[in-house]
């Protein structure tokens, strides 16, 4: 049974993908989604070999041997373009996922699905998506406990960049019951930004920050942003 997070990560995936799992872990994720007959194949794959001996002795202990393969990789520089779908990489910080975007130029493709699932710097990672030519085709807010996640899934599209400052902190989510602790969380850590522009004496830019935090709040109300 897999937990919130990663509940949410699966819903993203389509069904019949050729998936790659990259920072699998214990590979929980691909053998749920073989197991449900969600996915057509599945390689699984972390950087180091400790995660990878636990995410093969979990895919034999499910009777999965010949379906699915683990691979001890940096991100996806050992997956080729040919063999999957879907990408999924979870459970890192914003910058990992960019990294490791940044090295598979082969993803800059319509038909590649990558679900993302950062756990910290979702703003840097939505900026690079943005500045990147993807779009955002989905996004949602995961509370387990006392922790507040977002998971998204992009597809590249070759459009322009948004150029609107407030998409790094909001992506494509929606004004919602759901959404608002992620968003009240974006609030307070622009709001402790704000302190230290203004500690330094840098006006103009607490000004424009400022300015974004009243349209982070009016988007979160449901007002015009």
């Amino acid at each position: 049974m897999l937990d919130k997070r990663l509940q949410c990560v699966a819903s993203m995936v389509r069904d019949g993908a050729r998936l790659a799992d990259i920072g699998t872990d214990h590979a929980y994720l691909p053998v749920e989604l073989m197991r449900q007959g969600r996915i057509a194949s599945a390689i699984a794959a972390d950087i180091g070999e400790g995660p990878a001996a636990s995410a093969r002795q979990h895919i034999q202990e499910a009777g999965l041997t010949e379906r699915m393969e683990v691979r001890v990789c940096d991100g996806l520089q050992g997956i080729s373009s040919d063999e999957v779908t879907d990408v999924v990489i979870a459970g890192m910080g914003g910058e990992t996922i960019v990294y490791i975007l940044e090295q598979a130029p082969w993803c800059r493709q319509e038909r590649y699905r990558l679900i993302l699932q950062p756990m910290t710097k979702a703003s840097e990672l939505r900026s690079w998506l943005d500045t990147n030519g993807f779009a955002i085709e989905e996004e949602h807010v995961i509370r387990d406990g006392r922790h507040v996640y977002t998971a998204m899934a992009a597809r590249f599209c070759d459009k322009p960049p948004s150029q609107d400052p407030l998409f790094p902190y909001v992506g494509a989510l929606t004004p919602s019951e759901d959404s608002r602790p992620y968003l009240e969380q974006q609030l307070t850590y622009l709001s402790n930004k704000l302190g230290g522009l203004r500690c330094g004496g840098r006006e103009e830019e607490a000004a424009a920050l400022e300015a974004l935090m009243k349209r982070l709040n009016a988007f979160m109300n449901g007002g015009t942003v």
